[in-house]
């Protein structure tokens, strides 16, 4: 079908010198919207690793929560307007108008321009494939972000598809009678309807010695406490660390990992195929 048009999501990361970004395209027919977006998961629209959002974003919460609010835009039946307004079909030729109104600071979306060519519904993926590799995914190639600990771990979950599991926590408090006192305790993360069945805590290696120590004498505690009281096994209970080479060789390092590993299993997400090998094991138990 004719009318087929595609629309550039651009990021402008200074608004004085107005440089615009590519960082996604959609395609537009009244018979249907594609769209692709850097960063986000293959075949889990919406859903961004944070990993490969580009450098020159300044917020990659920012970014997230845009391709976010365009996914969910595109893929209803109806649009409304940031600024209220009435509702426009996703097949009316206005629906490009109003989503460019969605444009608020560094993120916009501008109309690029047309498919000459007779389109049918379904060669609009392969349209906004190529769209997207000719436009923006060759253009904007560069080094992994620099991310955090719990961001890198979110995205690889993410990846490994633990958080769509039906009974998966973040922050999981679990309470242990430890001689006749209440202890609660936050889990990182867990797999829990009832009983625990995983239980993930992440374990921060500061640069201070006293520090380090906190933290590796508070995870012990509540490690010891889980096993005392039963509430789950070694086998279950995953401590999760972001060591470096460099911070392995270091002795405090070292010795807190391995007393901590006497009570969980390790699993260092500098190794990326460990780290979802374990995810995706915990993504398929069965979700009773």
């Amino acid at each position: 079908m004719r009318n087929t048009k595609y629309l550039l999501a651009k990021y402008i990361p200074d608004l004085y010198r107005f440089e615009p970004r590519n960082i996604g395209v959609i395609v537009w027919s009244p018979l249907g919207v594609e769209a692709r977006f850097l960063a986000e998961f293959p075949n889990r629209p919406g859903e961004v690793d944070g990993r490969f959002i580009p450098n020159f974003v300044a917020s990659a919460n920012a970014y997230k929560q845009w391709i976010r609010y365009w996914r969910d835009a595109i893929t209803g039946a109806f649009l409304r307007p940031l600024g209220g307004g009435e509702v426009v079909s996703s097949s009316s030729p206005r629906f490009i108008e109003t989503l460019q109104q969605t444009a608020r600071g560094n993120f916009v979306v501008v109309d690029a321009g047309s498919v000459l060519d007779e389109i049918s519904e379904e060669e609009l993926p392969t349209i906004a494939n190529q769209l997207f590799a000719q436009l923006i995914e060759i253009n904007t190639v560069e080094d992994p972000r620099d991310i955090g600990f719990e961001e890198l771990c979110d995205s690889l979950m993410l990846q490994s598809e633990l958080k769509q599991h039906r009974n998966f926590h973040n922050r999981y408090p679990v309470t242990c009678t430890v001689r006749g006192v209440d202890e609660e305790f936050f889990l990182s993360y867990a797999i829990s309807n009832g009983t625990l069945e995983r239980a993930y805590q992440l374990f921060q290696i500061p640069k201070g010695r006293a520090q380090l120590q906190k933290n590796r004498d508070a995870t012990a505690w509540m490690f010891d406490s889980l096993l005392n009281t039963k509430l789950i096994t070694p086998d279950n209970t995953v401590l999760l660390v972001n060591a470096t080479p460099e911070q392995l060789s270091q002795t405090e390092v070292d010795k807190s990992i391995r007393l901590l590993g006497s009570m969980a299993r390790v699993v260092n997400l500098q190794n990326e195929a460990e780290a979802l090998s374990e995810f995706s094991a915990a993504a398929r138990l069965p979700a009773h």
